[in-house]
């Protein structure tokens, strides 16, 4: 999913308190809610709403931040009460900050804008560089300091957007069982849905909008189970495995846990040589079954003395 960071910024600053805007997925442009009529609810993401962005809230940062003296006086003054908007205005004409409000304005509605576009898995296209943002007025997301990702919890709200993430992580493990079928994104978003019925944790990153990674905990009396970790390939090697890994970790602790546990296919080197590198190297159980029906195990593992099929 991709859009102009101008178009959001665009829709944000046309909405008022009768003017809703959506992100029509299947299209990936920005539609009026008038035009929304036939249209699945899933297919629909939500822009920020007035409620959302709130004017008077910015106007209280602008006189805090950008004036000072009698300007910063009267604009304090006059935000009080009824009609605060109009005096609110006439006050910045009176002392030649109506450019410097807009361009304030401006700023905050781009923060808004990409924030909107982190929580929610929307690539957005846009020629500045990545901008930290310091003000969170939609979701709490919090923002790297080492690299230009931001972190999302994920939740019934944005779930929808893991989803093709969610796919590919699947078809990844049916592929280490010589399985090449596609993974269904319903199928895929169903999963996601269950596991937020049973609040498992689940957390996101994502460049410039764009999940480009995710992990899944399972939190079973008080011990944290890594149930999914999974980053794009063109993503791999560049830290977004071991920033989602770290934060498990994190969340293993808070529970008075000295590690993570987790289920590894046999033959996922990859993910082995990853654990390996953080110092998991115990195994601690093993599961057993026998074959499903019409199921072919050709591979075969030893652990100890025995043998099994996989």
């Amino acid at each position: 999913m991709q859009i102009k960071l101008e178009e959001v910024i665009n829709a944000i600053d046309d909405t008022t308190v009768d003017e809703q805007f959506f992100y029509y997925i299947p299209e990936e442009r920005i539609i009026a809610k008038e035009d929304t009529d036939g249209i699945k609810d899933k297919q629909l993401i939500p822009l920020p709403s007035h409620k959302q962005i709130d004017d008077y809230s910015t106007m209280k940062n602008f006189i805090a931040e950008k004036t000072d003296g009698e300007a910063q006086e009267w604009l304090e003054e006059c935000i009080k009460g009824a009609g605060a908007f109009r005096r609110f205005r006439s006050t910045l004409d009176r002392f030649g900050l109506t450019d410097k409000w807009y361009d304030y304005l401006e700023e905050v509605h781009e923060d808004i804008a990409i924030e909107w576009c982190d929580f929610y898995g929307v690539e957005y296209l846009d020629d500045k560089p990545f901008k930290p943002i310091e003000s969170d007025p939609i979701k709490n997301i919090e923002i790297s300091k080492k690299h230009n990702y931001r972190f999302i919890n994920i939740d019934a709200d944005n779930l929808y957007s893991l989803a093709y993430l969610h796919a590919q992580f699947r078809e990844t493990l049916r592929k280490l069982k010589g399985n090449n079928e596609k993974f269904d994104v319903d199928d895929a978003l169903e999963e996601l849905k269950y596991y937020i019925s049973r609040n498992y944790p689940i957390t996101a990153i994502s460049d410039n909008g764009k999940y480009i990674g995710y992990s899944i905990c399972r939190i079973d009396d008080d011990v944290v189970w890594l149930e999914a970790i999974f980053v794009l390939k063109e993503y791999r090697r560049k830290g977004v495995g071991k920033m989602l890994f770290d934060k498990a970790e994190a969340l293993a602790k808070e529970y008075g846990n000295e590690t993570l546990y987790q289920y590894v296919h046999p033959n996922n080197d990859l993910m082995i040589d990853f654990l390996k590198a953080n110092s998991y190297d115990v195994l601690n159980l093993i599961e057993i079954r026998k074959n499903y029906k019409d199921e072919v195990t050709e591979e075969e593992y030893q652990i100890g003395d025995h043998t099994y099929r996989y």
